[in-house]
């Protein structure tokens, strides 16, 4: 399996290295078996148990933070240790397939989001890239 990591620029220019994205080739099997017949079951577990305390604690951070608009008007409170108490009871993983985009992709999704304002800032910026 190919994994690629990078700095992001602001960590790479603190550091003083390249923030080029580095990709390496890992031995990770396809199937649970094949996992703990390589890993073990122990080492399996424990990573799954990682995992999964990590998305809990994002789906607590998303619930304790409050909804705002793009002009960052408060919509809705963040959610009370009760309510996200519920949440994560009811809380059941599930599996999420990871879409890879190109940065033109990302970029392009993204423009719809964007206010009027910030288009014009964003064209203007692109066009002094010349």
């Amino acid at each position: 399996m190919k994994i690629s990591a990078k700095l992001s620029e602001k960590t790479a220019t603190k550091l003083g290295v390249s923030a080029a994205p580095v990709a390496v080739e890992c031995n990770i099997p396809a199937t649970l078996a094949e996992k703990v017949k390589l890993f073990g079951e122990d080492v399996v577990n424990a990573t799954s148990e990682d995992s999964l305390i990590i998305t809990v604690q994002a789906l607590i951070r998303r619930m304790m933070a409050p909804k705002v608009d793009k002009a960052g008007k408060v919509l809705a409170p963040g959610s009370d240790a009760a309510a996200i108490q519920a949440a994560v009871s009811a809380w059941r993983p599930d599996v999420r397939t990871l879409v890879r985009q190109t940065a033109f992709e990302k970029a392009s999704s993204s423009l719809d989001k964007l206010t009027p304002e910030e288009r014009k800032a964003l064209l203007a910026k692109l066009q002094a890239l010349k």
